[in-house]
C-alpha cells in the first residue's frame, strides 16, 4: 500500500515533521538498492519508457556519477564547524560523491551595510544567525552564478541521505521528466517536445530534494517506491516550504533566485519557499536529503538556533531517512563501540 505523505500547517520559524520509517533489515547494502529499481504502477502521464525513448542513456545514467548528474555539489557550512566537515567528507567519499564547500557566514560579523535593506522590517524580529544563514546560502548561489555551472545541488553541512540515494535519484529523475499536463499546472510540465540537457529535464527552476515541511501532494502526482510500502511523492509546490537541506538549480534559475535573495525579511527558507511562488519548483516527499542530528551533547544539533538544554544523544538519528549514509559510514570506518552507529 502507498502511505500518501502527511501535511500540516505551521506559523513559527522551527516548523517540524518528525515521521519515523521502519522496515526490513537487509544483510548486504546491494539487496536493499535492488529494491528501488522495482517501479510501482503509475497513473500519471507516458510511461518512463516511452518518455525516454528519444533521449541519449548517458543523460540518464549521469543520475548516479560523483555529482548526481548535476554539474556541481556545493555544500555549506562554517570553517569552525570542522566535526561537520569530517563527517560530510566522509560520507561523501564513501559514497562516491563529490563535494565543493562553500564557507558559511556568520551574521555578527557581517557589516551592517551589507545587511538587506527591509532585514528586520517584519512583525518578527528575526536573530544574527538567521542572517549568516542567509549570507551563506547566497553565496552559494553567487557561485553557480559567477562560475557559469548548468547546474548545482546545495546542501548543508549536516545533510544525510540514504544508501540507496543514486537508485532513489533515478527514479525522482524519470518523474520529473515524465510529468505531464494533467491539469495541476499547465506551465510546469514537461512535455515530450522539451530539449533537454539534465536527467532531471530542463523544465524547473528549483528541485526541493531536502525539507521539513511541505503543502500536501496532489492526488495524481507521481511516485516511486520507497520502504515498506511508503512511497516518495513528486509535485510542483508554489510556497509553503520549510528548511533547505538540499535543493537543485540551473544556470537560469541561479541567476532569477539570486535576483530574488538580495533583499529578503524573512529567513531564508521562507524567502526561497516565496521564490516559488512566482517560479517552477518540483518537490519530493518524504524528502531524498535529511538533516542529521549526531550523536554527543544535543548542542551540536544546530549552527543557527540554541539548543542548549543539556540534552545527550547516544545514537545519531535522520529522521525519514531509513538507512542513513552517515550512519552506515560510522558502522563500517568509526570506532563502533564509541558511535553507537550499531
Amino acid at each position: 500500500m502507498l502511505l500518501r505523505p502527511a501535511s500540516f500547517c505551521f506559523g513559527t520559524l522551527s516548523a517540524l515533521l518528525v515521521v519515523y520509517c521502519y522496515g526490513p533489515q537487509y544483510s548486504t547494502v546491494s539487496d536493499y538498492v535492488t529494491q528501488f529499481e522495482t517501479e510501482v504502477p503509475r497513473n500519471d502521464g507516458p510511461s518512463t519508457d516511452e518518455a525516454n525513448a528519444t533521449r541519449p542513456t548517458s543523460i540518464m545514467s549521469s543520475v548516479t556519477n560523483r555529482t548526481l548528474g548535476f554539474e556541481k555539489i556545493l555544500a555549506v557550512g562554517l570553517p569552525e564547524r570542522s566535526d561537520r566537515r569530517d563527517t560530510l567528507t566522509m560520507t561523501a567519499t564513501v559514497n562516491d560523491i563529490e563535494l565543493e564547500w562553500v564557507d558559511a557566514v556568520k551574521g555578527s560579523e557581517m557589516n551592517k551595510k551589507a545587511w538587506p535593506a527591509h532585514w528586520n522590517t517584519g512583525k518578527v524580529n528575526r536573530t544574527l544567525a538567521e542572517l549568516g544563514n542567509w549570507r551563506s546560502h547566497l553565496n552559494a548561489v553567487r557561485r553557480v552564478v559567477e562560475s557559469g555551472w548548468s547546474s548545482a545541488l546545495i546542501i548543508e553541512d549536516d545533510a544525510d541521505w540514504d544508501i540507496a540515494l543514486k537508485s532513489q535519484l533515478q527514479n525522482f529523475a524519470n518523474r520529473t521528466r515524465t510529468l505531464s499536463n494533467n491539469g495541476l499546472n499547465e506551465s510546469l510540465w514537461i512535455t515530450s517536445e522539451t530539449a533537454t540537457h539534465s536527467p532531471y529535464g530542463d523544465d524547473w527552476d528549483l528541485l526541493y530534494l531536502g525539507s521539513c515541511a511541505n503543502p500536501p501532494a496532489p492526488d495524481n502526482s507521481p511516485t516511486f517506491p520507497g520502504e515498506a510500502g511508503q512511497a516518495h511523492w513528486v509535485f510542483p509546490v508554489n510556497g509553503g516550504m520549510s528548511c533547505l537541506y538540499g535543493y537543485a538549480i540551473n544556470a537560469r534559475s541561479a541567476r532569477t533566485l539570486m535576483g530574488w535573495l538580495l533583499d529578503v525579511r524573512d529567513p531564508t527558507d521562507f524567502a526561497v519557499s516565496s521564490y516559488c511562488g512566482h517560479f517552477r519548483c518540483i518537490a519530493v516527499w518524504p524528502e531524498l536529503i535529511g538533516t542529521h542530528k549526531p550523536a554527543g551533547p544535543q548542542t551540536k544539533d544546530s549552527s543557527i538556533q540554541s539548543t542548549d538544554n543539556g540534552g545527550f544523544r547516544e545514537k545519531g538519528v535522520t529522521r525519514n531517512i531509513v538507512h542513513s549514509a552517515i550512519l552506515d559510514m560510522l558502522a563500517r570506518f568509526g570506532p563502533t563501540e564509541l558511535n553507537g552507529s550499531v
